[in-house]
């Protein structure tokens, strides 16, 4: 069975992300606000996105006591399917 498919904004989060994960050495998960000041697309597109990159099994998403987005990180998978992406930029 195929993977499921990315959109671009999808490919791009990975694609930072994975970035971002070799930049900390794999010691943290990179801040969702970070993520929303690097992407520089609107908040609630991005958090459809990561919330359907989630669902996928490609992220995991820190939430606060309250809900809201506070960290964003590759799965195994994640890492797997980004690591493509990376040289078609």
């Amino acid at each position: 069975m195929a993977p499921p498919r990315l959109s671009a904004l999808q490919k791009a989060v990975l694609r930072w992300l994975l970035a971002e994960d070799q930049r900390l050495r794999g010691t943290m998960a990179a801040s969702h606000q970070a993520l929303v000041h690097a992407m520089a697309h609107e908040k609630g597109n991005l958090s459809h996105s990561l919330q359907n990159l989630e669902r996928k099994g490609l992220v995991t998403i820190a939430r606060t006591p309250g809900g809201h987005a506070q960290a964003v990180d590759l799965t195994a998978e994640g890492r797997r399917r980004a690591s493509p992406l990376t040289g078609s930029c």
